[in-house]
This record gives C-alpha cells, structure tokens and sequence, in this order.
C-alpha cells in the first residue's frame, strides 16, 4: 500500500504524528494541525475514525496494543521503536554529525535518508514547515561537508554535492565556493566563472547583497592558478568534459596541454562590457560568406569563399537596431518572434563590417557539433583556430581559459555573433562570456526571453535586448504594409501580390522581366525587415504568398493555447471584433479571450483597435486564415454574432 490508497486526511494525521514523533499529540492539537480553523463538527470521532484506519491499513492484523500509534495520556504518538521512521533517524544522524565533525559516513547516511524534503503534499502546513527546514539545514550541511574533503580528490563528486546543497540553499556562499574550487580541480576555469556569477545573482536578486569578500578572493586565486597552470607547455590540464547520463568524470583522465595557433597566450586588458550575435534558425545571410557551414569531420572545414556585401537596396529599416549592434554595449540580446528578422538584421551587420563581425550559428534543438559557430565566425574573420577547436572536439572538453586567451587576443574590438543561439549548451556560454571578459563584443539572437529562462544562455547576462518590432509606414509603401503588417518575413510575399513597383521598392527588388521582383522567398532571410531581390521570384503566386502566412502564422501561435488559433479564425472571418463578441461568437471564456489576445498582439499577430476591437495585422494572414474556414461555417460565425 502507498501513501495515495489513505485518505487525505488520514495522510496528514499520519504526516502530524511523524514530524512531531518525538511528543505525544493531544486529540484537540492533532485536529487542531490537520484541519486547523475547518474543524468538523464532532472532530475527536473524525480523528480517532483516521487512526483506527491508519492502523488497519498500514499494519493489518496487528492488535491495537502494538500498533506504532500509540494511545497516551487522551492522545497519540509515533513509536518509532514500533516502526521505522525515516525522520527519526536523520535526527539522531544529525546529533551524531554535530558531536563528530569529521564523521564522513555519519554524513552519508544522512543523505542517503533524505533524497527528497519531507510532507510535499503539506509543505506549507504549520506542522509541516519547521520539519522541512530542519531536514534541509541538515542535508545542506552534510552535503558541503561530503564536498569540502571530496574536492580534492573526486572533484566531479564534490561539484555535484555542492550543486544539490545550493539548488536547497541558494543564499549559502560556502557552496558557491566548493563549487568553484571542484571547478578548479576538474581545469574548468568556467565552471569558476559561472558559479561565482550564480552566487552574485541569487544574492543581488534576492537579499540585495554582494559576494563575501572572501568568495572573491577565492575566485581570483583560482583563476589565476589555472591561467598560471594552463600557460605551462609541460602541464596538462585536467580534461573538460561534463557528466554526461549521470555519469562521473573520471579523475585521472587529462588534456593535452593547452595550444593556440596563434602563439603565446595573452590576456587582453579589462574593457567595458560587450556582446555576441545568435542568428535565427533557417536564415541564411546574403552574402557567400554568410551561406559558410562550418563541416568538422577529420579536423577539415569546407566552406565557400567569403564574397562582397549586399547592395544596400537589399535592405530596409532597422537603422537604429544596427547602430546599436554596431557601436552598442559588450553583450547584447536580439529577440523576437518567428519572422521578425534576426537573422537577416545579424546578416546585414556581417555585411556592413566583414572585418570586424563573424557570425556563426547555434546548434538548433537537434543538436550540433558544439564548436562550429564559433569556427565559422573565426573562419569569417579571418583568424582560423582548427587546431584548437579540433583537439578541444577529439577530447570532447571546452576550451582552456589559454586557448581562449588566446582567440581573444586575436580577435580585439571584433563582434562575435552566434545566430539562433537558444540552444548553445553550458559549456559555449562559458566560452562566450570568457570571450566578452577579454574585450570580444558578443551579440545573440533567439524568439523571446521565456524561451532561455531554463537554458544555460539565460547566464549571458544582456547589457542590452533589442526586441524587433513590426516595419513601420516609414520603412514600406502603404500597399506592402498593409499586406505584410510589417513582419518581415511577409514582406517578400507581400510585395509579390501587391505587383508593381511596391513589391521592388519593399524587398529592394530589382524589377525583373515580369514588373515587381521582389524578395527571396520565406524561409529565406529577410532584409533588416525586407526580402532579398531575386529576378526568379517576379509575381509572386498568391497561393504560395498564403502558404508563406500561414506557416508564420502557425510558427507564431504554436506555444499559445487553443483559443489564440480561434480567434485568428474569427477575425479573419468576421472582421474586426471586440472582445466580448470574440467570447460569444466562439464560445469562450473572456478571460481565456482576453488572455489569449494578449499573446496573439505580443506576437504582432493582432492589432488593437477603439473600444477594446482587434483585427489582424496582416492582410496575407487574415486571407490565409479565412482560406481555410468553409462559407458554411462563415455564415454560421456571423449569425451566431448577430444573435449574441
């Protein structure tokens, strides 16, 4: 039998009697715990009515004289001589531990009896609560205690016990500090870097306070050992790899020591702080250099030659955001949905500087080999580290804080950008923010900041996010604007059905033998907010333009729930809408309504109008949308909204 075949109440007079074990409950106070100011008419009966069936249930067959609820002085108590009582004896283990500090096994056992904090079900129950914290206080303890001595010679071990005690206790800056001192002895000056940021964050965010000095300190004595060790050619460094499935890294396995193709290491002096550059998924940038796909297989890369810039007719809008990318802070963040055109404004950035901005991309949620957007964009800037890269692969390790000394040296005051970046793993964000504390400036790109707040990118700290909003009337003709709504990826499409000499102004289109060539074709980058001119995609058909929104359209819409499709159904039926006749017209909730409104203009699928109305932004989306609503079920919408 489980805990979930008792009553709920028979569970907490059950969770009572064990956190309080050490005392014998009175009837008034056990019913006082378990139902509190909801006390039933005749609560004595109730209570003893759930202990007879504790005691049935959990020792079937055994006399009430016996049971481990034992009846005393008019009320109840958990003999744990009668029962084995997990809690019971992580208190006595803690007594044990507090008399005997150098105790290991006494430690042990105390984690090996809390793989979890006890009472889930009740934890914010006031006979619940103080016997969680007690049980956390002693797990935490016993877990840096087991750390301290094991980061010496299991620092894999001691990094992972420092990790459980911190994710209980966030705000205890000696776990911090084993954690960095494990990172140390494993050669991950990463691992330095990033747990003493997680220390300064959970305590900025929460207490308002800064690190200890002492944390800081130590800190800076351990990034200096490893750069000291790593500049040594006779020393190996302990190898980077992570645990991977739960499995330890073994001790004893070591590097290579660390090399560079560009020489001796240097470490560039502190600058002010920069940023790196994610692109978009399935964007590929103008320029040759741009379409290069960094291939690791035997250490060799292919790649197409780098070729000129894109004529600036190519592109539109989007000179404000690409100021601040150019000549912007140390790390910037460029969000936004599906569509809006972080891929082809990361594109144009390469294009304007090629000197001075590589662009690599992230590795997408299928994976990738993890060092290829950093080969590409050294490939682009011309500073190739192959050698680097292709021993840090075969050993399946990060870079060595010398090796990406380094790189950094080589790359001063360049832009390094990795495009779609949401999915670059703990051990790239580790290199990107090596790379930034040495003067590389760094730029990413991904969907939204909801996106990475489970994600090692969510450590690149943004001195700057650049959300890219819909093109405006400035950027395109009233026609194009009125069809794309503004979304860049529309804007191609858009031009095509508008024809004319407003599709070639919109993408920067040449006009081709047919009038009013517009841009590459979705799917392709779009221009800072535009397509690329392209003589073959002259007259756009109009059903692949309504394939094109309705793609956008889905990818938009794809994490909202159900009612934010609906109503894209409803208003590309309807028309404009307020949100009361959105409730009735398809029978939801005006929360769920208003609710799903929300996202639906947050991801500039809707516009807002007067009195609460809205409308679809595009007029491409809006015809995509209603293309797929029978005339049968219009006339249905529309006397269902004249009869609401």
């Amino acid at each position: 039998m489980t805990g979930d075949d008792l009553p709920r109440r028979a569970r907490q007079v059950l969770g009572v009697l064990a956190a309080r074990h050490d005392r014998v409950q009175s009837k008034d106070a056990l019913a006082d715990a378990v139902w509190g100011v909801d006390l039933p008419g005749n609560a004595t009966a109730a209570l003893e009515h759930y202990v007879s069936v504790l005691r049935r249930a959990l020792q079937p067959g055994v006399p009430t004289a016996r049971s481990f609820i034992v009846t005393r002085a008019g009320g109840y108590v958990f003999a744990t001589d009668r029962a084995r009582l997990d809690l019971a004896e992580l208190r006595a283990a803690a007594k044990v531990a507090e008399r005997r500090p150098g105790q290991l096994d006494v430690r042990e056992r105390i984690v090996e009896l809390a793989p979890e904090l006890p009472f889930v079900e009740d934890e914010y129950a006031d006979w619940a609560a103080p016997a969680r914290a007690e049980v956390k206080a002693v797990l935490v303890a016993a877990l840096l205690d087991l750390a301290e001595p094991a980061a010496a010679v299991d620092p894999a071990r001691a990094l992972r016990l420092a990790r459980e005690a911190t994710e209980l206790e966030p705000f205890t800056e000696r776990g911090y500090r084993l954690a960095m001192v494990a990172g140390a002895a494993l050669g991950r000056a990463d691992e330095v870097v990033r747990w003493f940021d997680l220390c300064r964050r959970a305590l900025a965010d929460d207490l308002g306070i800064a690190p200890s000095a002492d944390t800081t300190s130590l800190r800076d004595r351990l990034l200096a050992e490893l750069n000291t060790a790593a500049a040594r050619p006779v020393e190996s460094a302990p190898n980077g790899d992570r645990r991977r499935g739960g499995d330890r890294r073994k001790a004893d396995r070591r590097a290579a020591a660390a090399t560079s193709d560009a020489g001796e290491s240097s470490t560039a002096e502190p600058v002010e702080r920069r940023l790196a550059v994610v692109r978009e998924a399935g964007r590929e940038p103008g320029t040759e250099a741009g379409r290069e796909h960094s291939r690791e297989a035997g250490g060799e890369i292919s790649r197409q030659a780098a070729g000129g810039a894109e004529d600036a007719a190519g592109f539109v809008g989007r000179r404000g955001e690409l100021a601040a990318l150019r000549d912007g802070p140390g790390v910037v963040h460029v969000v936004g949905p599906a569509g809006a055109g972080k891929s082809a404004l990361l594109g144009r950035l390469r294009d304007e500087a090629p000197e001075r901005v590589g662009l690599g991309r992230g590795p997408g949620p299928g994976g990738a080999l993890r060092l290829g957007w950093l080969r590409t964009a050294l490939h682009q800037l011309g500073r190739p580290a192959d050698r680097t890269l292709d021993a840090a692969m075969h050993e399946r390790r990060t870079l060595h804080p010398a090796e990406l000394d380094a790189i950094a040296a080589e790359l001063g005051g360049c832009v390094v950008a990795v495009d779609d970046a949401e999915h670059l793993d703990a051990d790239s964000v580790s290199e990107l923010r090596w790379l930034r504390e040495r003067g590389v400036r760094v730029v990413v790109s991904y969907r939204y900041p909801s996106a990475i707040a489970d994600r090692p990118l969510h450590a690149l700290d943004a001195d700057l996010v650049l959300r890219l909003d819909p093109l405006g009337e400035r950027d395109l003709p009233v026609e194009v604007l009125q069809a794309s709504g503004g979304i860049p990826a529309l804007v191609a499409a858009a031009g095509g059905a508008a024809g004319g000499a407003a599709g070639g102004a919109a993408g920067g289109a040449t006009a081709g033998a047919a009038g009013g060539a517009t841009g590459a074709a979705a799917g392709g980058g779009t221009g800072g907010g535009t397509g690329r001119a392209t003589g073959e995609a002259a007259g756009w058909d109009p059903a692949i333009a309504e394939a094109v929104a309705m793609h956008l359209a889905r990818q938009r819409t794809r994490w909202m729930p159900p009612a934010a499709w609906e109503i894209l159904r409803l208003t590309a039926a309807l028309g404009t809408l307020r949100v009361e006749q959105l409730a009735a017209a398809g029978g939801l909730d005006l929360d769920e309504v208003l609710a799903a409104v929300d996202r639906l203009v947050h991801a500039h699928l809707l516009v807002e109008g007067p009195g609460g109305s809205v409308r679809h932004r595009s007029d491409l989306i809006r015809s995509a949308v209603a293309a797929q609503i029978s005339a049968a079920h219009g006339h249905h919408l529309r006397d269902r909204l004249a009869t609401a």
